[in-house]
């Protein structure tokens, strides 16, 4: 009797540890699904405040437009008015999607927008990664002002956490520059005057960091004069960017000739705390193995893109659909 009463009690023993652990699977996994949704939240409503930051500049003209504009879509989307300015201002103070953290929800997020102060938002951003905080903990620490005790930031093993990009974090695969309005079959020197009389909306397509510095830069290579089509410096990596512009499709060749003025501005037009010069071809069309076995080893200090300067009509948009398989 006695050995049947401890399998019993062995046996719901067992069946409790069973219980736990399955509650633990499951908890953790509601967890991970929760702060997936939520990072795919962040990101969606970074993308829908670089599609806005780009509407009103396109109609910067008119003073009223930016107030119509959000009372509309906040009619059409379902979305508060006040929201919809958090999604804007989330892009304006994160440009770049890489420096979103993955740790950190839209809720403190809409808390860390409330700080006037980059250095100050970092310090908060830093901390709620390290310690796991609640929204509610970090409106208690802003709350406290605990950024005015930087000793612990100081000494902080996470300080680097939200580093500064790399350069693959900073060139896109594509650019859409269909803001130049310029025909089908343009020309080089039409797309690069397009280019620089709408630099400020190429600038915010390019990314934050960039600032042009000049257009058909000479240099001399032999006795020969060359010229880069444009020189843009990037504040984050500190350093040159060379672009060239290729109403074609990519070829191996262009490489050759990015390289060589590469090696020009890292060897005469470069100063001892900056990195070496990065280079940008821009192209009409590309193909991604051609790339890459153009590039090489060549391919940390090359960066080819395709670009777009009109989108399809809504016909050519129904009949690729109809074609897909």
């Amino acid at each position: 009797m006695k050995s049947s009463k401890n399998k019993l009690t062995q046996n719901k023993q067992k069946y409790n540890d069973l219980i736990s652990n399955i509650k633990s699977i499951l908890d953790k996994s509601l967890f991970r699904a929760h702060k997936a949704v939520d990072n795919i939240k962040v990101q969606t409503y970074w993308q829908i405040g670089e599609r806005i930051i780009r509407e009103e500049l396109k109609s910067k003209f008119r003073a009223d437009y930016g107030k119509e504009l959000f009372k509309n879509l906040s009619s059409d989307l379902k979305i508060s008015e006040r929201n919809l300015y958090n999604i804007v201002d989330f892009f304006k103070t994160y440009p770049i999607l890489q420096t979103v953290s993955a740790e950190l929800s839209w809720s403190h997020y809409v808390e860390l927008l409330k700080l006037k102060y980059s250095n100050e938002r970092r310090f908060y951003e830093i901390k709620t990664i390290e310690q796991s905080l609640s929204v509610r903990q970090l409106k208690q620490k802003i709350k406290n002002k605990e950024h005015m005790n930087k000793t612990k930031y100081k000494n902080s093993p996470l300080k680097r956490i939200i580093s500064l990009p790399k350069p693959q974090d900073i060139f896109k695969d594509s650019y859409d520059l269909t803001f130049l309005n310029l025909n089908k079959n343009h020309s080089e020197k039409e797309l690069e005057d397009s280019i620089i009389n709408s630099i400020q909306k190429t600038l915010l397509e390019f990314g934050n960091g960039f600032a042009f510095m000049s257009r058909q830069q000479k240099i001399l290579i032999g006795g020969n004069w060359y010229k880069v089509d444009l020189v843009f410096y990037h504040r984050f990596l500190k350093c040159n960017i060379l672009v060239e512009l290729k109403t074609e499709k990519f070829k191996r060749d262009h490489v050759a000739q990015m390289n060589q003025y590469l090696t020009y501005f890292r060897e005469e037009d470069q100063f001892e705390d900056e990195r070496d010069p990065i280079g940008l071809i821009i192209c009409k069309e590309k193909n991604n193995e051609e790339v890459h076995y153009a590039l090489g080893k060549l391919r940390k200090d090359i960066f080819v893109a395709e670009y777009k300067t009109y989108l399809p009509s809504e016909t050519q948009l129904k009949r690729k659909i109809k074609n897909l398989p």
